[in-house]
Formats: C-alpha cells, structure tokens, sequence
C-alpha cells in the first residue's frame, strides 16, 4: 500500500499526466466502448459525462484524487499497478509492455487479472458515488437558485400579464369615455346652436313688439 504521508501526492502523480498526447490518449480511452472479456468484473455506471469541451478542473481532480485516497484499499491492487505502470515510462518506452511488466510484477504480490480489473471498478465506484453526491448537491443548488427563482419569473410574467389586460381594459374604457365625450361636445355645441337661435327669435319678436308700444307711445303723446 502506497504511505500514508504521501499517498494523495502519489495517487495525483499517477493520474494527473502533464503530457498532451497522453492526456488525448485517455481521453479517447474514457470515450471509446469498454470491451467486455472472459473475466467478470462488479457492475459499474457505464454513462459517460459530457464535458462539452471543458477542461478538467484543479479543483474538483483534487476532490475525486481524495475520494480515491480515502477509499484506497490495503495490500496491491489497481493503484499500487497503477503507480508501477507510471514508474515504468522513463524505462520503457512502449505502453503495452509497460503494462505487462508491471502486471508481471503484480502477480508476485499475489494480484491476478481478475482482481486488478475488480480493485479498478471498485475505484470507478467510488467515483461514481462522488458523481451522485456532486449531483445532488447540484441540484440542490439548482432548486434553491433556479428553480425557485424560476417560480419568481412565473409570478412576475403573470403580474405583468395581468397589468397589461388592465392596461388594454382602461385603454379600451378611456376611449369609449373619450369617444362619450366628443359625443357630448358635440351635442353642447349643438344646444348652444339651439339656444341662440331661440334666443334670435325671441330678440326679433321683442323688437318687433316692442317697438310697435314704443311707437305707439310716441304718436300719444304727439297727437293727443
């Protein structure tokens, strides 16, 4: 088992790998379909995760790097191979043979095939299990600052909705009040109208009788 003091340091350094190519190789390995072989292996979540481009980021490889180092199991397995796989490469230049020499290695441990695919898949767990706490944080995350804000939208778009019937109601009822408004204008001016000529007609009726008791008056006094 790797030292304790220096076990997340070791874990990091056999997984984090600084070269381009290598790091494309893998990513490519992580993508490609996993052939199943003759030796069975514990279920694991085979969904790949869309990174949609992203790159991996410090911190949470240090988080599932610790989920690992928490998780590391006594005695030789995946990661000890692991580790002498990544001691192998300054040596051997070819993966394939790096990979056989370490597993030859591996065998005097005591660790066969089987059991280092099934200490590997265990690791797969532990990081599946880190992707379902990452989940479920995530959505809590999303219910308290989206979902319930999302509640805020629909109320404030209804608000809104209903300000603007209320704005086309009163728009509708201040032209109808504009409309009743010209109308009465209209019938104002026309009293008006009305009203004058009346007016006209009683003047020239009481001018002309008027006139005729004022005239009247005048002959008395000048011929009687």
């Amino acid at each position: 088992m790797i030292p304790t003091s220096d076990m997340f340091k070791k874990i990091k350094s056999i997984f984090i790998v600084e070269d381009p190519a290598a790091e494309k190789a893998a990513a490519e390995a992580a993508s490609s379909p996993q052939v199943t072989g003759t030796t069975s292996s514990p279920e694991v979540s085979s969904r790949a995760v869309d990174t949609s481009g992203a790159a991996p980021d410090p911190k949470f490889t240090d988080l599932l790097l610790k989920a690992i180092e928490s998780n590391n199991k006594e005695g030789f397995d995946y990661l000890e191979y692991k580790n002498s796989v990544r001691s192998l490469e300054g040596v051997i230049p070819e993966e394939t043979m790096r990979f056989k020499s370490a597993f030859e290695m591996a065998k005097t441990m005591g660790l066969d095939k089987e059991k280092l695919i099934q200490s590997a898949s265990y690791y797969l767990n532990v990081l599946s299990s880190e992707e379902k706490k990452f989940n479920d944080a995530l959505q809590n995350q999303k219910a308290k600052q989206v979902e319930s804000r999302s509640e805020q939208m629909a109320a404030m778009e209804k608000g809104i909705a209903d300000k603007q019937a209320m704005i086309q109601k009163l728009t509708a009822e201040i032209e109808e009040s504009r409309k009743l408004l010209d109308s009465t204008k209209g019938e104002i001016e026309q009293a008006l109208v009305k009203i004058e000529n009346t007016k006209g007609l009683f003047v020239a009726s009481y001018n002309l009788v008027f006139g005729q008791i004022s005239a009247d008056i005048e002959k008395i006094k000048s011929n009687i």
